[in-house]
């Protein structure tokens, strides 16, 4: 999230976040299978296989770190030591890139809460792919969007209106 207030810019980041995962296994066989190469859910619900390794396909980062302890034990890969700093530079880079188109009017009180998308590559380093500013606050298909979307709401309002 991103409030304004008399054009003074203060980012917030939520703690917590989750990984979209793919209904199928990976492979460079076949670079036309959606299915593979794209997690957003607009693809994946077109899977039979929709949510049979996950809930809704997606993960929490403490879930994301027993999926790294298990498969990867010989990188030793912290999710919060190797994976998260990278993505709050790349958030952090990314709202100083825009900071001056931000709020140009000044207004007293203003907030836009963002989705940012990353991937990770085979090297564990962290690509961003988008930014949303109307980000996507379903919760249907995933216990852990059933929990986490009120939560970050409920953050978002707390540090928007009520402080």
């Amino acid at each position: 999230m991103l409030s304004s207030i008399n054009g003074n810019l203060k980012g917030f980041s939520y703690e917590e976040g989750y990984i979209r995962t793919s209904s199928s296994k990976y492979s460079l066989k076949n670079l036309t299978n959606r299915l593979v190469h794209l997690t957003n859910d607009s693809v994946q619900k077109e899977s039979e296989d929709y949510g049979k390794y996950e809930k809704g396909n997606k993960l929490g980062y403490e879930e994301f770190q027993t999926y790294l302890d298990k498969n990867y034990y010989a990188l030793n890969i912290c999710f919060e030591r190797d994976i998260l700093p990278q993505i709050k530079k790349l958030t952090a880079d990314c709202f100083r890139a825009v900071w001056g188109k931000i709020d140009p009017l000044k207004r007293s009180n203003a907030f836009e809460l963002y989705g940012l998308d990353f991937m990770l590559d085979d090297k564990f380093k962290v690509y961003l792919i988008e930014v949303n500013t109307n980000p996507d606050l379903q919760v249907k298909e995933s216990p852990l969007l059933s929990r986490l979307i009120p939560s970050v709401l409920e953050n978002t309002f707390q540090l928007a209106v009520d402080s």
